[in-house]
Formats: structure tokens, C-alpha cells, sequence
């Protein structure tokens, strides 16, 4: 499911990356449209915003068949399978052609033996090769038949993988060179990718993607969020405040989490009853007002 922090993130702007998600999501698929494209990657760095980009997508598709898989948490090509899988379920969505291959694959797998009491090193070399061969070959069917069982219905998946920078050497590989491009091959599932780096597919998928690096926020974004997080004080301050944190996203969202409007003073009846009195029964003094003001 989604990163805690996306949800701590509250959307402002990026209406240009949003329109593009809805066209693509909204696009034919019968294969008789001049738009190609299925997937987007959104590629920044640190704080940019890019996953409270993919989970507002998500949000926003929330009535349909959506999924949302951070690779940030996830090891081995299998789990990002049954991440998928788990999530169609709880969507009423059935995947029965997964289930039987995966139960098959459990029941014919075991563990890795090599014996090398009477087997040459280089024999034994060849048998691992191999057996690695043959687990490639077993996630290959499984992501078909769970690709499969996602599209079957008319149904028309969004899915969202967050956090690519995060995976090994071997899971790049794997979303690169065979999931995104599983996934692609369909024309009724939209992909949306976000990361620090984001996937380089070949041809002839790779016309199928468009990167959207994503820039600093404008000032005119920095006045929206000011404007909905309701401070008052800070209206004026929009072109300062977006310079000082070079309009990255995640340090406005910090900067705005430890801002404290101040508050108008009121008449002093007794020192335990000032309008900002503490959970102590002292009153707020001035030391403690800039304090909460950072």
C-alpha cells in the first residue's frame, strides 16, 4: 500500500502531470488512437513530490482496479507478484490462473541440492545455472497468468510502483526487461513509475513511456498551499519562502509542519485563563510562542 508519508503530504499543483495521467488513463485502447503511450515515469530527486504524485493518482482511481506497490519494501521479483495479487483480492478482483500456477510451482520446487561427492565443480556450476533458469522461467508464467487474470473481464488496471531506485541490480532488471514490458503488451493496463531513477525500456516498448522529470514548486504553488493550509501571517511571504527552500516540496512541507499562526492577544483575567494557557495551567509567554514558531 501507499508510504505513510505520501499521505502526510498535502497535494498541491502538478495540475500539468495530473492532466496527462488522466488522458492516458482515459485513452483507447482498442488500438486505433494516434496516443501510444500507457505509462508515465516520474523521475526527481528527494522530496520532489514524487510519490504524494502517484498515491494522489491512485487516489483519484480509487473507484476502479488500482494497485500501488512500493518496490522500496520488497526483495525478490515474487513479492511484487503477490503484492499485486493480494490487492486484487481485496478488490473483488479473482486471479485463479495465479493461484493454480503458483501452487503448482510450490509443490514441484525444493530446495537447492548439489552434491559433490561424485559431481564435478563444473557439472555442479551448470545444475545451479539451471535451476536459476528454471525460476526464471516459473516467475515469467506467473506473471502471465496474474497479468492475465488482472485484464480478463474488460477490466482496465492502473498500476503504480513507487520507490524504483530502491530495488537490487536483479529487480531493475526484472521491471525493465520483463514486467513493465508484460504489462505493456496489454493495451487495457496504465503503468505509472516514480523514482530518483526510473526504468529504461527498449524497443518496442519504450515508445509506450513518457519520463516527466518533475521540477521545484513556483511560486504561484507555494501561495496555493499557503492559501489551504489557511495562514494567514505567511500570504505575503510566498516569494521568500519559496527561495529560502529552493520550492522543493518536501522542505516546504516540513517548513509549513512547524509553523504556528500567532495567535491575538486577549485580556488577562487571571494567569491561568490567558488565551494561550498550557496543558500546565502556566501561561504562554513570548519565549514560548517563538518557540512553536520555529
Amino acid at each position: 500500500m501507499p508510504r505513510s508519508a505520501a499521505r502526510q503530504h498535502q497535494h498541491i499543483d502538478r495540475t500539468e502531470q495530473l492532466e496527462s495521467a488522466a488522458r492516458l488513463t482515459a485513452r483507447n485502447t482498442r488500438g486505433d488512437s494516434d496516443e501510444e503511450r500507457q505509462a508515465l515515469f516520474f523521475e526527481g530527486p528527494r522530496d520532489i513530490g514524487k510519490s504524494s504524485l502517484l498515491f494522489e493518482i491512485y487516489e483519484r482511481h480509487a473507484a476502479s482496479d488500482v494497485y500501488f506497490v512500493d518496490l522500496s519494501r520488497l526483495v525478490v521479483e515474487h513479492e511484487v507478484l503477490e503484492a499485486l495479487a493480494i490487492q486484487a483480492r481485496r478488490q473483488q478482483v479473482e486471479v485463479p490462473s495465479y493461484r493454480a500456477a503458483r501452487d503448482r510451482f510450490a509443490r514441484q520446487s525444493g530446495p537447492v541440492q548439489v552434491e559433490f561427492t561424485d559431481v564435478r565443480v563444473r557439472n555442479s556450476a551448470i545444475q545451479l545455472i539451471t535451476q536459476s533458469e528454471d525460476r526464471g522461467l516459473q516467475t515469467a508464467s506467473l506473471s502471465d497468468a496474474l497479468l492475465d487474470n488482472l485484464v480478463a473481464d474488460a477490466r482496465r488496471p492502473v498500476v503504480c510502483f513507487d520507490g524504483f531506485e530502491a530495488c537490487a541490480q536483479p529487480m531493475r532488471d526484472w521491471l525493465g526487461r520483463s514486467l513493465l514490458p508484460n504489462l505493456l503488451s496489454r493495451r487495457e493496463v496504465s503503468v505509472f513509475v516514480a523514482g530518483r531513477e526510473v526504468p529504461r525500456l527498449s524497443r518496442p516498448y519504450s515508445g509506450a513511456a513518457r519520463t516527466l522529470v518533475l521540477p521545484p514548486f513556483d511560486v504561484a504553488a507555494v501561495e496555493d498551499w499557503i492559501e489551504a493550509l489557511g495562514f494567514a501571517s505567511l500570504r505575503e511571504k510566498a516569494v521568500a519562502i519559496r527561495e529560502a527552500h529552493g520550492g522543493v516540496p518536501g522542505l516546504l512541507a516540513e517548513f509549513f509542519a512547524y509553523h504556528t499562526e500567532p495567535t491575538e492577544p486577549t485580556e488577562l483575567v487571571e494567569p491561568h485563563e490567558t488565551a494561550g494557557a498550557r496543558p500546565d495551567g502556566r501561561g504562554t509567554t513570548t519565549l514560548d510562542q517563538g518557540r512553536r514558531e520555529g
